[in-house]
């Protein structure tokens, strides 16, 4: 059995490019080895599921095709990113209205800084993600894609600005009605305070607000955790969708 070198790389390259991008396989503690491995093994996969592949003797095609590929891979990754950007917009939201956006901290993990709750529901997300076997479908998708996208194609022009608009409003929306629960509790919070500072003039509100505040919305956190995996869940599954999607728009 001989091996098609240019077919094998092409499909490495989206893999790897995907790969390199998913947040659900690209956490900074992970060796580069692993990754490679996890690359090359499921890049022998398709390649068994894939036809061979034709250049008519002219190889400087391979290096368009490469490119391509590489951009196809991270745009795909690219997308389960903003997936999981709901989830950490959500986490900015409440950690702006509780107070702490003010002690962000650089989270290697995720290499961009961020606050409590915006990694806490990071690693929730990460956790539902893995719990949900999501990690089996996005690979599933990503063979599927092949079928889809061929690797001799390059027309990729199709592609409509709408649907990139849809897709950054949709997740911004379900970044906020994530949020929208704590958020409500800390603005009743806020003008309870408000009102208590106008009745009793005495009353340091600002000094009492932040550690109330706090407690609010970690007593209210954990009383809603089961709604906020259910809905994180909810936001994970999306991905496929988004990708088939996005991938249907080219």
């Amino acid at each position: 059995m001989t091996i098609q070198f240019e077919k094998l790389i092409l499909i490495l390259v989206r893999i790897t490019a995907f790969i390199v991008i998913c947040p659900g396989f690209s956490f900074k503690g992970l060796p580069n080895i692993f990754k490679i491995g996890l690359s090359f093994s499921i890049s022998l996969i398709v390649y068994f599921m894939v036809p061979d592949l034709t250049l008519g003797g002219n190889f400087y095609l391979l290096i368009p095709l490469a490119i391509k590929e590489t951009l196809f891979g991270l745009s795909i990754g690219y997308i389960t990113k903003l997936v999981f950007a709901a989830v950490e917009i959500a986490g900015d939201f409440i950690d702006f209205q509780v107070g702490f956006s003010m002690g962000q901290v650089f989270d290697p993990s995720m290499g961009v800084s961020s606050s409590n709750y915006g990694r806490l529901l990071n690693w929730l997300s990460i956790s539902v993600f893995f719990m949900m076997n999501m990690h089996h479908y996005m690979i599933e998708t990503l063979i599927k894609s092949f079928e889809m996208v061929p690797l001799n194609s390059l027309d990729l022009n199709q592609l409509g600005v709408s649907s990139i608009v849809s897709l950054f409003s949709h997740v911004f929306e379900l970044g906020f009605n994530l949020a929208v629960p704590i958020i409500i509790v800390v603005l009743t919070t806020d003008i309870v305070l408000g009102v208590i500072s106008r009745t009793v003039p005495q009353i340091n509100v600002l000094m009492l607000g932040m550690p109330m505040k706090s407690m609010i919305s970690f007593i209210l956190f954990m009383l809603i955790s089961s709604w906020l995996l259910n809905s994180i869940g909810k936001i994970v599954s999306f991905m496929p969708k988004f990708i088939e999607g996005f991938i249907n728009s080219m």
